[in-house]
């Protein structure tokens, strides 16, 4: 196993190096709208409201909170939809599957950069031998972990977990967006070795660009949020698409007939929320009302 003095990788669940690695990503393409990640879903025939939540998929534990209207809403819903439930064992034996290394991956890349990344990397006491070991989805898991920062990475928080373990969420169906394979296999497809030196050369260094993502987020502010992303772009225009766009039309095929059933809470990366091809302007196009809940 590969330590580092704030990472013991011993510790560090398969849940989280999975889910952290769409921390990292979860605010790409954000476009400003009103300060709020939480959205009643009504009308287009729906006799039950519904609601739309953007998430930040983790953060450290002196860092997070969660407001009393997400709280609420999950009081309100019948049921609650995930990308994945990572909570679900099967899910966890899944991604094990998918944790094998991609020993060809940076075959061809460019040798300079490549020492830059092996160099930054060291930096944060992760040996570059990693991507010997590992899948590159796990890699990313675990740099934007580290760059998260925090005091104690044991006890790093997952909004999502959070949200299961409401007392009004007991008991309650949880849903699916998507499965495992698929997002396992577009992080280790999506992410090419010129994203990972992208990445890891983001102007300010990754732990103050993620220590304003997260100011941003638990701020609901979504416009710092947008400034912040538009200075990252470690990630083509193709490839935002296929992370976000793609995905957001993939979820609108199923959510209309889940609100019909139920009454549900939909909590998903916050980066899916907005732009034109966004959940709000989607949800919009197929006719149903958005409507910003504040407080």
């Amino acid at each position: 196993m590969i330590k580092n003095n704030n990472i013991d990788m011993k510790r560090l669940t398969l849940k989280r190096l999975f889910t952290t690695a769409f921390a990292l990503l979860f605010s790409v393409a954000l476009f400003a709208q009103e300060n709020t990640l939480l959205w009643k879903i009504s009308g287009n025939g729906l006799t039950k409201d519904s609601y739309l939540f953007g998430t930040l998929h983790m953060a450290c534990a002196e860092d997070f909170k969660m407001e009393d209207k997400v709280k609420e809403v999950a009081q309100k819903a019948e049921a609650i939809a995930f990308e994945i439930d990572m909570a679900n064992p099967e899910n966890m034996t899944k991604v094990q599957e998918f944790m094998k290394p991609n020993l060809e991956f940076f075959k061809d890349f460019d040798p300079a950069k490549k020492k830059v990344i092996d160099s930054i990397m060291t930096s944060y006491q992760i040996p570059p031998a990693i991507f010997d070991q590992v899948a590159p989805a796990a890699v990313i898991s675990i740099l934007s972990m580290r760059s998260f920062a925090c005091s104690d990475f044991k006890t790093v928080k997952m909004m999502e977990n959070e949200i299961r373990n409401l007392p009004a969420v007991n008991g309650k169906p949880i849903a699916e967006l998507e499965t495992v394979e698929f997002q396992f296999n577009l992080l280790n497809n999506l992410f090419s070795p010129e994203d990972f030196y992208n990445y890891l050369t983001i102007e300010g260094g990754l732990e103050a660009s993620t220590k304003k993502l997260v100011q941003a987020y638990f701020s609901e502010n979504l416009k710092e949020i947008e400034n912040l992303t538009l200075k990252s772009g470690y990630l083509s225009e193709e490839e935002q698409a296929k992370f976000l766009d793609e995905r957001n039309h993939t979820w609108m095929e199923k959510m209309p007939n889940m609100m019909k059933e139920k009454a549900y809470l939909f909590a998903v990366g916050a980066g899916h929320l907005v732009g034109k091809n966004g959940m709000i302007e989607l949800l919009k196009k197929q006719g149903y009302k958005l409507t910003p809940i504040l407080d």
